[in-house]
């Protein structure tokens, strides 16, 4: 791995480097008067106050390097706004590390990347949500060793690599969003089965669906109770043929969108930070989760041989802490991942879920078993007329 050469350091350079170390022991003000407006519990906040002593433990070479590296640039899918809300949080503790984040499209922000990677070019030091060509970063070695990120032990195991080259960054989860002036809380499945059942409330096109299946169904296809074979003859023959949902061209947004206006009265898949926010405009919609809840874990990364190796773990650092991942919650809702996070009042929408059976999109799942999931979800689409 190709380390940046440094330049000298002046006294003024060196003295920030001194605070930054020192502020590692504690929350920094910016943080925690964030953290207070955006509602957190305090008992949340005084908890990753005490992390910081260890999550965020920086060498204090890789701060002197990184003060001499460029901006760490990378695509996302933020908003501008959401990242004009949490990245002078991050400055305010580091702010030495300079960050360009660029709001792209799926291709942009992970494929285009990795294809200029392999070409002997880097245009981006850092990938995010990555998770659909995640075969094709670990084939082309792509990805630089991070385990050694002092909040890398926050990532639950099952949501890391285990060679150590990417972790979760935030949790996802996908569940039903529904037009509270058209559809009665008794109407509502407790379980995907009942979704699909001869005597469902909601079959004969009250429900939209979006063609996403590896956002939801590939968690069934997983579990044990459904499994691919009970999947495969069973389950999606009857959301296709039973159901018989509307099979929409629109995305994810347009499920959130259209139920809002009568188009449909239940859209799926939709997740739980974006159904938050339509929630929160006064818009009729609800949300409710069918067990198990669908959850996922959107991936971070960084490029081998990086002219911003320091910055970059400085700042993926940050963002697998406590502070960091609390700090996206409220400038964006972004669900933590760490694994002392997994509460009620860490996540947007939390309990309509809250001791729920999880179902969750494993990376082995991403890897093996969604190109099976694809063949029989695609050819039931088109017999069902779903559009391409």
């Amino acid at each position: 791995m190709r380390a940046t050469a440094t330049r000298p350091l002046t006294g003024p350079a060196l003295a920030l480097l001194a605070m930054s170390a020192a502020a590692s022991a504690e929350m920094t003000g910016e943080a925690r008067a964030f953290l207070e407006a955006g509602g957190i519990d305090p008992a949340l906040i005084a908890q990753a106050d005490a992390a910081t002593a260890t999550e965020l433990a920086i060498p204090a070479e890789w701060l002197e390097k990184a003060a001499a590296e460029g901006p760490v640039e990378f695509g996302t899918n933020d908003t501008a706004a959401h990242v004009a809300k949490w990245l002078p949080i991050f400055n305010a503790r580091y702010p030495q590390v300079q960050v360009v984040a660029t709001e792209t499209s799926g291709a942009a922000r992970a494929v285009q990347p990795l294809l200029a990677f392999k070409s002997g070019q880097l245009v981006r030091h850092i990938v995010i949500s990555f998770e659909g060509s995640l075969q094709d970063y670990i084939e082309a070695d792509a990805l630089a060793e991070i385990d050694d990120l002092p909040a890398w032990e926050g990532v639950p195991p099952d949501r890391r690599a285990a060679d150590g080259t990417f972790a979760g960054m935030q949790n996802t989860t996908w569940c039903l969003i529904y037009n509270t002036d058209r559809v009665r809380k008794d109407e509502l499945p407790a379980t995907w089965w009942d979704l699909v059942s001869e005597d469902s409330p909601l079959k004969g096109g009250r429900v939209g669906a979006a063609n996403r299946a590896q956002l939801w169904t590939l968690n069934l296809w997983i579990h044990p109770d459904y499994g691919p074979e009970r999947m495969t003859n069973e389950f999606l023959p009857a959301f296709f043929n039973t159901l018989k949902p509307q099979l929409r061209s629109e995305g994810v947004g347009g499920m959130i969108n259209l139920p809002m206006v009568g188009e449909f009265d239940v859209g799926l898949p939709t997740p739980n930070d974006e159904t938050a926010e339509a929630m929160a405009t006064g818009a009729p919609v609800d949300w409710h989760c069918p067990e198990p809840v669908p959850q996922y874990f959107n991936l971070i990364g960084m490029f081998r041989n990086s002219p911003t190796h320091y910055s970059s773990k400085v700042l993926i650092n940050w963002l697998l802490s406590q502070e960091g991942q609390l700090v996206r919650l409220v400038a964006g809702g972004d669900g933590p991942v760490h694994k002392d996070l997994q509460v009620p009042g860490a996540a947007p929408l939390a309990d309509r879920f809250a001791g729920k059976e999880i179902a969750l999109r494993t990376m082995d799942g991403m890897l093996y078993e969604l190109p099976k999931l694809y063949a029989v979800w695609n050819r039931l689409w088109a017999e069902a007329g779903g559009p391409k």
